[in-house]
């Protein structure tokens, strides 16, 4: 069974019904290292020493150090998910929309090894993956968007393969160096509102009203 003193694990003749608890505390650990620290240095032993088990049984427990990372990647996406519906949940349409949006490029801009995706750190994780894996994490991606769009109740005006190459590019600005050019956060507010107007219905009159509501925090 495991022994639980504290907030330490001790493995000891662990069973079936101690494997979720374990897995779960090392999804945990590996999140808040990941979002510090990126991934290269985010280390099996430092886990192991944070979550009290030994490396043997994290292999009993994870095949690969990947293999953690991608379930940890799901359960991030699917707080976002939640923290999302519950956004446009309680401010509908467009407004709820941009507010999501704010919020989401702040995620982003808080915790950039985790976001960031065109650095180098995160391409590393990616060369670890069987391309079957990229692909699942493509689709996810989308899935997300497809899942953002139907809970928001918007209609579009452009085929929804765009508005979504349109909105991650957008997200992409929450890379850029803070003192880069101008204040990313007006940027980023200012792109988008114009690209709202062309991507939904029934958006022009809010652009017209308040054409720089900004929601995002630096």
């Amino acid at each position: 069974m495991i022994l639980i003193r504290g907030t330490d694990l001790i493995a000891k003749n662990f069973t079936e019904e101690d494997i979720p608890l374990l897995k779960q505390r090392l999804r945990e650990s590996c999140a808040q290292s990941w979002k510090s620290k990126g991934y290269k240095l985010t280390s099996i032993d430092t886990l192991t020493n944070e979550v009290g088990i030994s490396t043997e049984l994290f292999y009993r427990l994870y095949k690969t150090k990947e293999e953690l990372f991608l379930e940890v990647l799901s359960m991030i996406q699917s707080q976002l998910k939640e923290q999302w519906h519950f956004m446009i949940q309680t401010n509908s349409g467009i407004d709820g929309f941009k507010k999501a949006m704010n919020w989401l490029f702040e995620e982003y801009v808080k915790h950039p090894t985790l976001y960031n995706f065109n650095n180098p750190d995160y391409h590393l994780f990616l060369k670890k993956l069987p391309k079957e894996k990229i692909e699942n994490l493509r689709e996810n991606d989308v899935q997300f968007f497809d899942e953002v769009l139907e809970r928001s109740n918007l209609k579009m005006r452009i085929p929804k393969e765009k508005a979504y190459g349109i909105f991650s590019t957008l997200l992409y600005t929450a890379a850029m160096k803070k003192d880069l050019v101008y204040n990313k956060c007006e940027i980023f507010n200012f792109l988008l509102d114009s690209s709202i107007c062309k991507i939904f219905e029934n958006s022009f009159s809010l652009a017209t009203k308040n054409p720089t509501n900004d929601h995002c925090v630096n």
